[in-house]
């Protein structure tokens, strides 16, 4: 019952003092950790190689961190987009420039007697061939570490057609990988059979899984989801999954005349001509059929019009009245046809991008940001017979797309011989993304 005196009755207002201060308490009691700690645990994983390198000398902790294999790991799993091309020659052509190179384009680093030919890459690990030595070896190019691989039993010429799968699981901390060898049956027949190497048995192994695949493009090779693909000249893709042993067959959703295959978010893509000059790139969906254009690029958008100086304006060869009479920049002449000297070229990474070679320009186009990257393709210098060097332009029929990773190279148990291993379910066998 209400008395009516005030020095008895609870003022609610006198209880919200003691509470807020608890709750003051608890807020400062809870810090945010340092900006610092934050980059280290955070950021630095998503950088590439060469850019988290020079961050070295920041903190001994970040030194720590950065040589620890638990981030190495880490960085290869993490989602980053393609870094570059490998083109005979020249080597590693870097999209970003500094940040995304490699400290040897060439590979010098690998057991090589002449010119090293870059296969396939998976998560920043490459397969390579000599072919000097006959020699194969798996190796990451942007820290230099490389294992060596025995040769296939069978395989195609004069490039071999074969695709490395990295395990980029959180507990791969051997860095254990797959290769995926593509060999015709017998001469001519256009039926491909398929070899499997992993680097926990250290021998290959032959599949019973068997396959149409007449022309097939040995450079077009690209791991996607597991499986190792490529694409053929008659407009057709097959794949083989080392884990399920399943082989896939799918047609070219477009004009086969103009068309490569890639990976993005690890499922295939293909990128195909239309006929209105324009590049329209399909998804493969689980149940094996192409999602319609799931990008549109037109080519003035991935090959626009260039501004450049005139003849003489550089070296001042030009007369004032020329220099008057052009402008300050001229407008080189825009691709008017994609098969006007342009070349799709295969891609790989976390984001879809379109791939174009058009003369010396390399172009990669994010679908997604509509970004371009672009990088200048050198020309080489051969000499004939008579020593004289004549310059030789990449066609853009041999490359391979690479990503820059920390990723582990294990190194492979290998036989004293190179031997086929009977094919067993639990022969070695890890999950490759």
């Amino acid at each position: 019952m209400y008395s009516g005196d005030a020095s008895t009755s609870e003022d609610p207002r006198a209880c919200r003092g003691p509470s807020r201060r608890r709750l003051r308490s608890r807020v400062t009691a809870v810090r945010a950790p340092p900006l610092a700690d934050v980059l280290r645990e955070r950021a630095l994983v998503h950088l590439p190689p060469a850019a988290a390198a020079r961050l070295r000398l920041v903190h001994p902790s970040w030194e720590r961190r950065l040589a620890s294999p638990l981030f190495a790991v880490a960085h290869a799993a993490a989602p980053r987009r393609m870094s570059g091309i490998f083109v005979p020659k020249a080597g590693f052509l870097p999209f970003d420039g500094p940040d995304d190179a490699v400290p040897s384009p060439t590979l010098a680093f690998a057991p090589a007697s002449e010119g090293v030919t870059v296969l396939s890459s998976s998560r920043g690990v490459a397969c390579c061939y000599s072919p000097a030595d006959d020699a194969f070896f798996v190796c990451n190019p942007a820290t230099a570490s490389w294992a060596p691989v025995p040769s296939p039993p069978c395989r195609t010429w004069p490039r071999p057609a074969v695709v490395v799968l990295f395990d980029a699981t959180p507990y791969n901390f051997r860095g254990d990988y797959a290769l995926v060898c593509a060999a015709e049956c017998a001469p001519g027949s256009g039926a491909y059979c398929f070899l499997v190497f992993t680097s926990g048995t250290g021998a290959w192994r032959a599949t019973d899984a068997v396959v149409p695949a007449e022309g097939l493009v040995a450079a077009s090779g690209v791991a996607a989801g597991g499986t190792a693909w490529w694409r053929t000249s008659v407009g057709t893709a097959v794949g083989y999954s080392p884990l399920t042993g399943r082989v896939e067959m799918v047609l070219c959703p477009g004009d086969s005349g103009m068309w490569e295959i890639g990976s993005a978010g690890g499922k295939l893509h293909c990128a195909v001509r239309d006929h209105d000059n324009s590049v329209s790139v399909f998804r493969l969906d689980e149940d094996g059929s192409w999602e319609e254009a799931a990008a549109r690029v037109p080519v003035g958008e991935l090959l626009p019009r260039r501004l450049t100086k005139p003849a003489g304006h550089e070296t001042g060869e030009a007369s004032g009245q020329d220099l008057v009479a052009q402008s300050s920049f001229i407008v080189e002449e825009e691709v008017v046809r994609l098969d006007d000297g342009v070349r799709l070229l295969g891609f790989q990474g976390a984001e879809l991008e379109v791939v174009a070679l058009a003369g010396r320009r390399l172009v990669a186009l994010d679908v997604r940001t509509r970004g371009r990257r672009e990088v200048r393709v050198p020309v080489a210098q051969e000499e004939d017979e008579e020593e004289e060097k004549e310059e030789k332009r990449w066609d853009g029929a041999e490359y391979a797309a690479h990503t820059n990773t920390l990723a582990l190279v294990a190194p492979a148990v290998l036989a004293c011989e190179p031997m086929l291993v009977e094919e067993r379910p639990d022969a070695g066998e890890v999950a490759f993304s």
